[in-house]
């Protein structure tokens, strides 16, 4: 990963509330419409966490796609300015 990349993670993350697992799935219970970014390898999450409110993207793929605009391939549901967006 690049140094600016990284800048730019902690950059976001200043401005970001994680929550805990728990909290997330309280969350998602109270608005079923919230997704959740998660960043781990789809395959190193167990089956029970892989719902149709996660959208798996890696940090590699992150690094990849901002410095490469024609890579990126965001969620559609990313673009919705009114779903809230969970991370853990």
């Amino acid at each position: 990963m690049t140094d600016d990349f990284r800048q730019r993670v902690e950059a976001a993350k200043s401005q970001t509330n994680s929550v805990a697992p728990t909290d997330a799935q309280q969350q998602l219970e109270q608005n079923p419409d919230a997704i959740i970014i998660e960043t781990r390898l789809r395959e190193n999450v167990p089956l029970s966490e892989q719902t149709e409110n996660v959208v798996f993207i890696s940090v590699e793929e992150l690094d990849e796609q901002a410095g490469d605009a024609s890579k990126q391939k965001l969620d559609p549901r990313l673009l919705d300015p009114d779903r809230q967006i969970i991370t853990t």
